[in-house]
């Protein structure tokens, strides 16, 4: 007989608790020291409920949109800081920030040729 504690089960509250933590931009580790569980039971819950894995989702998708949606509204305004992070991320053929190789210049080298092999090769 294995005592211990019981099986950890999401629940609705779970479920809405981790979207909100995750909505807020916490990672699983987070998360799961909120909801006094550890972050391996978190990953092993997400696969076996389904609801547990989509709240957790919807709940990343839902901050990303927040933080879009502001960020775009102050580039819209004028924000310049806001109009330049916005361009670098959406168009970056145009506003990214280009990184230029280095040329590496190569060093010199010295070429011996041996006499012997001159002389073999016009005969």
């Amino acid at each position: 007989m294995t005592t211990g504690r019981p099986k950890w089960i999401p629940d609705e509250l779970a479920c809405r608790k981790a979207r909100e933590m995750a909505s807020r931009g916490l990672t699983v580790k987070q998360i799961a020291d909120c909801l006094g569980v550890s972050d391996a039971t978190v990953y092993e819950r997400q696969k076996e409920f389904p609801e547990f894995l989509e709240a957790i989702k919807r709940g990343r998708s839902e901050g990303i949109n927040q933080v879009t949606n502001k960020l775009f509204e102050k580039a819209v305004d004028g924000d310049n800081t806001c109009m330049i992070f916005y361009l670098k991320t959406r168009d970056r053929e145009s506003w990214g920030d280009q990184y230029v190789e280095p040329v590496k210049e190569i060093p010199p080298i010295q070429i011996l040729v041996d006499p012997d092999a001159i002389n073999k090769a016009a005969e």
